[in-house]
C-alpha cells in the first residue's frame, strides 16, 4: 500500500493532525511497499519509524534534513542506499532484512552524524570479517548491532580493512550468485511492489496449506506471509460486518393458542395434579443466584426461565394466577411453585355424633379425677414406695399357741 494523506493525519493525532509541523511519526504494519510523499509532506520529521512492512527499496528521504532516526527493521531491503543527504541521521535500524551487498555500506560514509547502526539479522553478517569492514568503512559509528565500538577496534579495522575488503567482495558474491539460483527455484512468485496486487488477485493457495508447509527466509516469502495474514484479517473484518444470522428461538405455542410442553433448560422437574391444585417442583441449579430465575404463571400454563433458558408446562385445568405462589429455600435447588385451581373440589366435611362427645367428656372428667385426688401432700420425713408396704400375711399354726406368762418376752 501506498503512503497517503489520510494515513499520516491517522498517525498524526498527537500533533493534533498537522502534518508541516510534524517531528515524529510511526508507520509501522501498514504494509507499505514503498516510500514516498514523506519528504514533502513533512519535511521537519526526526524521527520516522517503517518497520514491519514491505519496502523493497530505500528511496524519496533526501529531502528529510532534520531526520536523526530511521527505522526500517522487518522489510524486504537487500541494499543500503540514498541515504547520503540525510545530513543529520544520528541512528539507523536495517535489523531483519535481506542486504546481502555489504558494500552498499560505503553510501553512508558522508553521514558524519551517524553513531549507531544496527544490521541483525541480515545475511551479511554471516560474513567472515563482517564486523572489521563495517568498522573500517564507517569509523563514525559508536555502537554497531548494539555492542560498542571502541577505539581499539576501530584502529584494527583500520589496519586489516584492505585484506577484509577482498574476503568481503568474494563472500558476497558467493551470496549474489545462491540469491540468482533462489529465485530461480523457488517456488513462490518473484513478487515486487509492482506486482503486489496482480499477485492477490491472481492467488488461490489456501491460508492453511501455506501455513502448514516449510517456507524460505526470503523477501519473497515475506511478503506471501504478509498477505496471507492480510487476507486473513480481512476476512475477520467482513465476518464481523455481516449481519450476525439469529438465533434459534423455541416455539411455544400452536397455531390455535395451545401451549407447548417445552424443556429448553434441560432441568429436572416434577408436576404433581393435586385435588385443588398443581405443585411444580423444579431442580434448579444449587448456587444460581435467584434474580436469574423467572417466573410466569397463566392460567392455561406455567413457564420459569433458568438463565434464558425456557421451561414451558401446560396444564389441563385453569389456575388462580393471583393466589399462586412461588417459594426456594436459601442455598437449595428446589424451587417449588403452588398453583391452586380455579375449579375446587369441595368434599364432605365427616361430623361427630353426641353420644360419642358424651362418653369422650365422661371419660376426659374422671381422668382428671383421678389425676387431682392421686396429688396428695408429700412428708418429706415419710417417704416411702408405696409399692414395698409390709402387709401381715395370717399363719395358721398360730391358732394353737398357748401364752406362757413363765416365759419372758423376747428383746
Amino acid at each position: 500500500f501506498p503512503v497517503t494523506i489520510e494515513l499520516i493525519r491517522k498517525r498524526s493525532e498527537h500533533n493534533e493532525g498537522e502534518i508541516g509541523t510534524l517531528e515524529e511519526i510511526s508507520l509501522h504494519q501498514e504494509d507499505i511497499t514503498k516510500i514516498e510523499n514523506l519528504q514533502n509532506w513533512c519535511k521537519d520529521l526526526k524521527i520516522l519509524l517503517l518497520q514491519s512492512n514491505l519496502i523493497f527499496k530505500i528511496e524519496n528521504l533526501n529531502k528529510l534534513k532534520k531526520l536523526e532516526y530511521l527505522n526500517l527493521a522487518l522489510n524486504c531491503i537487500e541494499k543500503i542506499e540514498n541515504l547520503d543527504r540525510c545530513e543529520s541521521l544520528n541512528k539507523l535500524d536495517l535489523t531483519m532484512n535481506f542486504i546481502g551487498k555489504l558494500d552498499s555500506i560505503g553510501s553512508l560514509r558522508y553521514n558524519t552524524h551517524l553513531r549507531t547502526l544496527y544490521l541483525t539479522g541480515n545475511p551479511c553478517t554471516d560474513f567472515d570479517g563482517y564486523r572489521e569492514y563495517v568498522i573500517g568503512t564507517l569509523p563514525q559509528i559508536d555502537v554497531l548491532d548494539g555492542i560498542e565500538v571502541t577505539s581499539f577496534d576501530k584502529l584494527v579495522a583500520k589496519q586489516q580493512l584492505s585484506n577484509v575488503t577482498r574476503k568481503i567482495i568474494a563472500q558476497q558474491k558467493t551470496y549474489e550468485n545462491f540469491r540468482i539460483e533462489q529465485k530461480k527455484t523457488s517456488k513462490s512468485i518473484n513478487i515486487t511492489e509492482e506486482t503486489l496486487e496482480t499477485y492477490e488477485k491472481n492467488y488461490e493457495e489456501t491460508d492453511e496449506d501455506f501455513w502448514n508447509q516449510p517456507s524460505e527466509n526470503t523477501p519473497e516469502c515475506r511478503v506471501e506471509m504478509a498477505f496471507h495474514s492480510r487476507r486473513a484479517q480481512r476476512k475477520q473484518d467482513e465476518e464481523k460486518k455481516t449481519p450476525k444470522q439469529e438465533k434459534w428461538t423455541p416455539k411455544l405455542f400452536a397455531e390455535d393458542g395451545r401451549p407447548y410442553n417445552l424443556n429448553q433448560a434441560k432441568v429436572p422437574y416434577k408436576l404433581e395434579n393435586e385435588d385443588n391444585r398443581y405443585v411444580l417442583t423444579v431442580h434448579v441449579y444449587k448456587f444460581m443466584d435467584t434474580s436469574e430465575l423467572d417466573l410466569d404463571v397463566q392460567p392455561t400454563y406455567v413457564r420459569v426461565t433458568v438463565r434464558k433458558k425456557i421451561l414451558q408446562l401446560a396444564l389441563d385445568e385453569e389456575v388462580r394466577v393471583d393466589e399462586s405462589n412461588a417459594k426456594r429455600l436459601i442455598g437449595s435447588k428446589l424451587l417449588e411453585i403452588t398453583m391452586p385451581k380455579v375449579k375446587q373440589i369441595i368434599c364432605p366435611v365427616k361430623t361427630q355424633s353426641a353420644k360419642d362427645n358424651d362418653f369422650r367428656n365422661e371419660n376426659k372428667s374422671k381422668l382428671t379425677d383421678e389425676v387431682f385426688n392421686s396429688q396428695k401432700p408429700v412428708e418429706f420425713w415419710n417417704i416411702t414406695n408405696s409399692s414395698t408396704s409390709m402387709k401381715i400375711v395370717g399363719n395358721e399354726k398360730l391358732k394353737d399357741f398357748v401364752d406362757n406368762s413363765e416365759v419372758p418376752p423376747l428383746e
